[in-house]
């Protein structure tokens, strides 16, 4: 309820040469449904992932859906959530196995990161999973710094048929052997008076609701998603198995930085937003579908309806945002062969902060006997120039494109704010009109001196009043901004 209010606090920056005053608002930093915060975390996270985690090579996203049977069993029982996703990226390794047999490769290592989420593109209760995985495989000769990276063949759709097969068929004896599916019809239905709060939630945010047709925001109807024809199944690299669906369609090129970071992006975003939110003239609440079906473009639902898919989106304890298997995963051998090489602080720092270019192309040159490196003859060495020396014996070293200023010289992976703005949206919030650079000079947190400034600035000095509860039955008017 604090998140981005001046009122509550805030960090002041000040241009020493013209004397402007920039005032940043605190954040509650909670995984709920805050849209400031879920865009701050997916940036971060991204960004974090790009710099210090995947190394520059394919990158090929897959994607697990289940069916409808059992998004509620993955939605409330961590234990279930967590061996579903396992399994798919065991059944994944696998398949990158096979292709690498087929191409003559052993003692082969692979890679992935999960994003386990819980909705879908119209606020629906949808637990499905999100993984990230190179598009290839790693090995390594004995004493090693680094490991070598090998392009596999393209899926094809065949073998991503038989991963959803075996995908199937491992979950349904997994839960079956857990006590999850019980094939005794006669058993009595739950009570509906026994449900807790959460669980109704739950239930409620599954079906698919009051669709209407609203007129768009995105621009005439010609140019919607629905107007383009879907392609058939056979040529899309995916697969079905009695209600598990597996795409595996997207893949990012190894030269690709800013695609690698974007897809990354899309697989941590946030399950809300406002841009899709409007609240109409009898009080409903109307949220656009981002792929309409047919004349349907908004879901409406009660204010009451409404809290109950936001309170079902939240992800309770215990359910991870983000997990690491293989190479990337936290105690792996492998891990420091493959992840990207962290350049040492220069510890000289110019007046805006940042590091001198030359002392850290300098550093950049002393790990150039350790980097990574795409030992096929059809790609490039991993941050390498291109020269006239074969691929694997090419080790040029050169700075990478943009390396974030978190990522050199801070012990923390944590990219601050100006930084992240300045990535994502290639603007510099903290560069002053007058030519000069805006440095925050202090942390606000007392009621007194944030009213004064905030008073003095001709800013708004009091938080906005909290509207008293209303009862279900809306027997009160309820407000909309004009």
């Amino acid at each position: 309820m604090k998140c981005g209010i001046l009122a509550h606090g805030f960090l002041r920056a000040r241009c020493r040469s013209c004397g402007k005053d920039l005032l940043v608002a605190l954040s509650c930093k909670k995984r709920g449904v805050c849209p400031s915060c879920n865009a701050r975390r997916m940036c971060g996270t991204a960004a974090h992932l790009t710099d210090h985690v995947v190394p520059e090579v394919p990158l090929r996203q897959w994607v697990l859906s289940v069916p409808f049977e059992l998004r509620l069993l993955l939605a409330r029982d961590p234990r279930a959530l967590t061996a579903v996703g396992r399994i798919f990226v065991q059944e994944i390794f696998r398949s990158q196995r096979e292709r690498a047999r087929r191409s003559e490769l052993r003692s082969t290592a692979s890679g992935a990161v999960c994003f386990p989420q819980r909705f879908g593109g119209s606020m629906n209760l949808n637990v499905h999973f999100h993984v990230a995985v190179p598009d290839g495989v790693f090995t390594a000769t004995k004493g090693a710094a680094r490991a070598d990276f090998w392009r596999l063949p393209t899926p094809d759709r065949l073998d991503v048929e038989t991963l959803t097969v075996n995908v199937e068929m491992r979950v349904v004896s997994w839960l079956r052997r857990h006590g999850f599916l019980n094939d005794d019809s006669s058993e009595p239905p739950a009570d509906p008076a026994a449900r807790s709060a959460l669980e109704v939630c739950l239930l409620g945010s599954l079906g698919l609701g009051e669709l209407s047709a609203l007129p768009s925001r995105r621009g005439p109807a010609g140019d919607s998603h629905d107007s383009l024809p879907a392609p058939p199944r056979s040529q899309r690299r995916g697969g079905h198995s009695r209600g598990f669906d597996v795409h595996a369609g997207v893949v990012v090129s190894a030269s690709d930085r800013d695609g690698r970071e974007r897809l990354l992006r899309y697989c941590a975003r946030p399950p809300l937003s406002l841009e899709r939110l409007s609240v109409l003239d009898d009080g409903r609440i109307a949220y656009a579908i981002r792929k309409p079906w047919g004349n349907e473009t908004h879901r409406v639902m009660s204010p009451l309806q409404f809290l109950a898919r936001l309170a079902a989106l939240i992800p309770p304890p215990r359910h991870p945002l983000i997990r690491f298997y293989g190479v990337f995963a936290p105690h792996s051998s492998w891990r420091e062969k493959v992840v990207p090489i962290r350049l040492p602080c220069c510890h000289q720092r110019d007046e805006d902060g940042s590091c001198s270019p030359d002392s850290t192309a300098a550093a950049a040159a002393t790990t150039a006997t350790t980097v990574a490196r795409i030992v096929k003859s059809s790609t490039l060495p991993i941050l390498a120039h291109r020269c006239s020396d074969p691929a694997p014996y090419c080790t040029a070293a050169i700075v990478p494109r943009y390396v974030a200023q978190a990522a050199v010289h801070e012990p923390s992976t944590r990219i601050d704010w100006a930084e992240l703005v300045k990535r994502v949206h290639d603007v510099d919030a903290l560069a002053c009109p007058c030519g000069g650079r805006l440095k925050f000079v202090a942390l606000i947190l007392d009621a007194d001196p944030a009213r004064a400034i905030l008073e003095s600035l001709r800013l708004p000095s009091e938080p906005p009043a909290i509207a008293r509860a209303r009862s279900p039955d809306w027997l009160d008017p309820i407000p909309v901004d004009a």
